[in-house]
């Protein structure tokens, strides 16, 4: 898993995890995700909006988002789907997750212009 860096939007409920080093090319927008991704389809960011609620319902441990101590992350891709393997740490605990999104295939029409 990678380390990624993360800030956590109080006032909105929202929490941006990133690379630092990489650049997005493009993002998707799924529900309450908001994903970006390199110009080889790698993801290098993730939004998460409303993350409280979102999260709440696939965490048992981690509840306080603005305690986040870590982030870790892994992108699994199979046939159409992506998998976001994570792991939240705060000053008590650490909690592994998973996300399946559909695999983005083609790139956004924004960028070919």
């Amino acid at each position: 898993m990678e380390k990624f860096n993360f800030n956590y939007d109080y006032e909105n409920d929202d929490l941006f995890i990133y690379l630092e080093e990489k650049k997005s090319e493009g993002a998707v927008e799924l529900g309450n995700f908001i994903l970006d991704f390199d110009n080889k389809g790698n993801l290098v960011a993730m939004q998460i909006l409303n993350v409280t609620e979102v999260l709440s319902k696939i965490l048992s441990k981690v509840k306080e988002f603005s305690k986040i101590k870590e982030i870790e992350m892994e992108i699994i891709n199979f046939r159409n789907m992506d998998a976001i393997k994570f792991c939240i740490s705060d000053d008590k605990t650490k909690e592994k997750a998973v996300i399946l999104i559909p695999h983005i295939k083609e790139k956004s029409p924004v960028l070919s212009h």
